[in-house]
């Protein structure tokens, strides 16, 4: 704002006309000496003054002389001014933007103005509470809301859990108490920390009232854990203002074990701290927990040594000794202590508390881990399979059998495998060998099966060498097995391994195939069988399985080396192998080879085409595959997609089944659009409908109406919307004037608001016929006639039949071939 001066109200006739040095002297006078006016209120002193203002009033004497002091004095005193303070009128204004003035009303109101230039803060102020008072209103909207929904009489034993005292009586006693316990004050804090804990208030409500429903759900415990971690740096100031109830609470949303917790005891291990932190004290199941959690979130040696300093209290209780020593055991156990570990056992084991003596299984990992200490861990699985007896279940066994596994003692893996499978009807203990209705491909496969199933793809592939060592050899079905849980994993590692495995079983058949052209002079060469320390022979799974792999991660050189080997393993003729082959061409740049090298298949071993062939034909078409095709080569590849589309009418009754894939009709149709072979377009949509009985979708209409197959993408371009908008206008125009005439031809009911979904969909694709032919009828491309180049499309495409002389009709010359 700028600089305001003293400005005298001439309109007012009872205020009289005062010099400037008459009115600085009156108040002097009646003001205290040690009373001074701020600077910004003195406008009228020398300092404020303009230059030119100062040189015009500045007196010819450096100081008033004491003859002119007196004179002033009388003329102050014959007006009255000297010593009535009362009689004099003060007037201030504010000078705002462009020069406008406002008066004020007193000397209060221009304190006001200087400290507030234009009333901005008292605005902004204003606005806060506005704002305050709507979030108080929604808050008590929420509260309401929640109130309503907890039914009156479970509501005082759901707060009484959480907060662990006795449940108030009435309603009102209920919300009193639950907001006094479940809710952090406010109050003495910061702005921007109020709105934290304000926060955080909301959805501890919601989370206790989750709790009490049963669960806590996912969405609000991941909210209250992030709005938790933001104010703890503002709680941990004060975390006096957290009540003993508030921290119950958050122990009992965390703390919960469950598939929407992943985090638990990362949370508990942060939470336990700032309980520590805070003076609460944990019980001992909390101080349990804490302690597991420490040892998880890394810090193992801390959590050792804690668990060490309270043998005399919560190993010594009975309430939780079992609980103490068996945290021991897993901890002592994973840190590869297992002489301590064992010595928590026997304390077990030796006490007269109850016991599960699964608390073996870590010490059988532990053991199983030191190739030293098989043995051990193997005597251990029997202990504890004597002391479950029939209680042991398969889980059990899966476990410990994979505890054998993860450091490679399959042996072992095996005996208990056998044991599990005959209910330990045959003890594999002082067994050189196995016997032979546990050592054949039957009972590998069983084992292989349940390993791949439970996502142990290691141990599988370590049961598939040591089985081969010992001169059982898998069936193939049951290593491809292996290999696609390899590939479907996505991991280099397993990629990697099932390639080498797969290239494996290649080279046998490869092997396999040579023996038996040497010996081919012999009476039996089908007597030839594979090594048995080899692997098996691949099959066409096999070589599908890595063609697939290939294509898809569009490795062209490695498809090539295995249709190679595919023909070198004389592996009979598949359509499968062929199509990703020529996938694996077009992803490779050189579509245009697709075309005679799926003839030459075709031809030479006998393939015949399926759906996903002619994918590969389309896509192949320099209009599908290039980045763009010039309009003077537009000619030249209209016969390109016609003669396809006449392959495709011979191979009809390959489709019958499954029928025109989507992705397929969309890729035909607009194939004949990028060309602007509108005919054949037309012809195109009447033979996919007719033939095939393949309707495009409205998306794919509006596509070859507006000319391109990115309707998001080309929302970008000016005009486009309009066109799409105008587009979307006839074809609804359209459908209501169909409606009309199908209600007056009684072939829809009239109480019927919209069209049925088949009847949409034919009258979709007539609204495309009638918009193809109105269109480009009359475009002056085809200047033979348009029913002429019809018809010249229709024999082109395979679409048109040739009548006898009895049956052509001048009103029909065309008819549509149907399968």
């Amino acid at each position: 704002m700028r600089s305001r001066r003293l400005l005298l109200d001439f309109g007012i006739r009872d205020v009289p006309f005062i010099c400037r040095s008459c009115l600085s002297a009156s108040q002097n006078q009646a003001l205290p000496a040690r009373v001074r006016w701020p600077r910004s209120i003195r406008p009228s002193s020398h300092a404020a003054q303009p230059q030119a203002q100062r040189k015009h009033d500045r007196p010819t004497d450096s100081s008033t002389t004491a003859d002119q002091e007196a004179e002033r004095r009388k003329t102050l005193q014959a007006l009255g001014l000297l010593n009535q303070k009362e009689n004099v009128t003060v007037n201030y204004f504010e000078e705002g933007d462009f020069g406008r003035r406002r008066r004020l009303g007193d000397r209060d109101d221009f304190g006001t103005s200087l400290a507030d230039p234009g009333g901005i803060v008292d605005a902004r102020l204003d606005g806060l509470e506005q704002q305050l008072e709507q979030a108080r209103a929604l808050v008590k909207k929420l509260e309401e809301i929640i109130r309503e929904g907890v039914q009156d009489e479970q509501v005082p034993d759901r707060l009484s859990t959480l907060t662990g005292q006795e449940a108030p009586e009435s309603g009102d006693n209920l919300e009193v108490r639950g907001r006094e316990h479940l809710l952090i004050s406010t109050e003495g804090w910061m702005t921007h920390q109020k709105d934290r804990i304000f926060s955080l208030n909301n959805t501890l409500r919601l989370a206790a009232h989750q709790l009490g429903e049963g669960a806590v759900k996912a969405r609000t415990l991941n909210r209250l854990w992030g709005l938790y971690s933001l104010a703890r740096p503002v709680l941990s100031t004060r975390w006096e203002t957290v009540s003993a109830p508030i921290w119950q609470l958050l122990w009992g949303v965390f703390a919960t074990e469950s598939e929407s917790n992943p985090n638990r005891m990362s949370h508990i291990y942060y939470l336990s701290k700032d309980m520590r932190s805070a003076g609460i004290r944990l019980t001992d199941d909390q101080q349990l927990l804490a302690l597991e959690a420490m040892f998880i979130s890394g810090w193992k040696k801390e959590a050792i040594e804690n668990h060490k300093r309270l043998v005399t209290t919560l190993g010594a209780k009975p309430e939780t000794f079992t609980k103490y020593w068996e945290l021991g055991v897993r901890m002592y156990c994973l840190m590869g202590d297992v002489k301590r570990a064992q010595r928590s056992v026997a304390r077990i084991v030796e006490s007269p508390y109850s016991k599960d003596p699964r608390i073996l299984l870590p010490l059988i990992r532990a053991y199983a881990a030191d190739p030293a200490e098989v043995e051990t861990a193997y005597q251990t699985y029997r202990q504890l399979r004597s002391l479950l007896d029939a209680s042991m279940t398969i889980e059990d066994y899966d476990q410990i059998i994979g505890f054998f596994l993860a450091p490679g003692q399959t042996e072992h893996a095996l005996r208990i495998f056998v044991e599990m499978m005959t209910s330990g009807s045959i003890d594999s203990p002082g067994r050189a060998r196995s016997p032979p209705n546990t050592a054949n491909p039957f009972f590998l496969g069983k084992w292989l099966k349940r390993l791949i199933g439970h996502g142990d793809l290691t141990g599988a592939y370590n049961v598939l060498l040591h089985m081969k060592k010992k001169g059982v050899v898998a069936h193939a079905i049951q290593v491809n097995g292996l290999l696609g849980a390899w590939l479907r994993s996505e991991i280099a590692d397993n990629i990697r391994q099932a390639e080498d495995v797969g290239w494996a079983m290649i080279d046998s058949r490869i092997r396999f195939v040579q023996d038996r052209r040497r010996v081919s002079h012999l009476q039996r060469p089908d007597s030839l069988q594979p090594a048995r320390d080899e692997w098996p022979l691949a099959t066409m799974e096999t070589f599908s399985l890595l063609a697939d792999s290939y294509r898809s991660r569009r490795i062209h050189d490695k498809m090539e080396e295995l249709w190679a080997a595919f023909r070198e393993a004389e592996m009979p003729p598949d359509t499968f192998m062929m199509n990703q082959l020529l996938f694996s061409y077009i992803q490779d740049g050189q579509g245009k080879h697709v075309p005679s090298l799926c003839q030459d298949l075709s031809r030479k071993y006998g393939l015949k085409a399926d759906p996903w062939t002619f994918m590969a034909l389309w896509q192949s078409l320099p209009i599908n595959r290039l980045w763009t095709v010039r309009g003077k080569h537009h000619p030249n590849e209209r016969p390109r997609g016609r003669a396809l589309f006449a392959e495709m009418i011979e191979s009809a009754p390959i489709f019958a089944a499954d029928g025109v894939d989507p992705n397929l009709g969309r890729t035909v149709l607009h194939s004949f659009r990028k060309v602007r072979d509108y005919v054949g377009l037309l012809a195109a949509v009447r033979g996919l409908r007719h033939v095939f009985n393949f309707l495009p979708s409205e998306s794919v209409i509006f596509e070859l109406l507006l000319g391109s197959m990115d309707l998001e993408k080309s929302l970008q371009r000016d005009g486009f919307r309009a066109r799409l908008l105008s587009q979307a206008g006839s074809f609804q125009s359209y459908l209501t004037h169909r409606r009309r005439e199908l209600i007056e031809t009684g072939a829809l009911d009239e109480s019927v608001d919209e069209l049925p979904e088949d009847v949409k969909r034919e009258e979709l694709c007539d609204f495309l016929e009638l918009n193809l032919e109105s269109r480009y009828q009359n475009c002056g491309m085809y200047p033979e006639g348009w029913e002429e180049a019809l018809e010249q499309a229709l024999r082109e495409m395979g679409l048109y039949k040739e009548q006898t002389e009895g049956e052509a009709t001048p009103e029909a010359p065309l008819k549509v071939r149907y399968s």
